[in-house]
């Protein structure tokens, strides 16, 4: 009986032994930059003007980034908007609201950088490129003291 389970023993340790382990590493995506997701048109640029600043951030190896679209200073626009455009050049989501500022999560999958269909959506689509715009911008009138203008 002692035998049978010395014996028993024997062939467990080696099975644990002997039991592979998967590694696995993530593919990273580039870091978001105006190379890895460039800045486009809009789709309706006689509405929505590209005076906006947009700007991506991400980590080294990034699994997600943030693309923020800021409202150009004094120009106090009423809608932002951000498109995201896959390989194809179709919009695959759009985003709007209020200023001063949109920002948007992006993830990246397998290598290749995603959105969200929609702010509660689960699934991702693939980016290419994004545009970043604003509408009913209006400046900001300033006061000019008299004989501090130059010719």
């Amino acid at each position: 009986m002692l035998l049978n389970l010395l014996s028993f023993a024997a062939i467990v340790d080696v099975v644990i032994a002997c039991v592979a382990t998967v590694t696995t590493t993530a593919v990273c995506c580039p870091i978001l930059s105006t190379t890895s997701l460039p800045k486009r048109n809009p789709t309706n640029p006689t509405v929505f003007h590209q005076c906006s600043i947009l700007r991506r951030m991400s980590s080294t190896c990034p699994v997600d980034g943030i693309v923020f679209c800021d409202a150009a200073q004094e120009t106090n626009p009423t809608t932002m908007q951000v498109e995201f455009f896959n390989a194809a050049g179709a919009v695959v989501r759009t985003v709007t609201g209020a200023p001063p500022s949109l920002v948007v999560n992006v993830y990246c999958v397998n290598g290749a950088w995603h959105v969200r269909t929609s702010p509660t959506a689960t699934t991702t689509v693939p980016i290419s490129t994004v545009s970043c715009a604003q509408t009913g911008s209006t400046g900001a009138d300033r006061a000019l003291i008299p004989g501090t203008a130059v010719n």
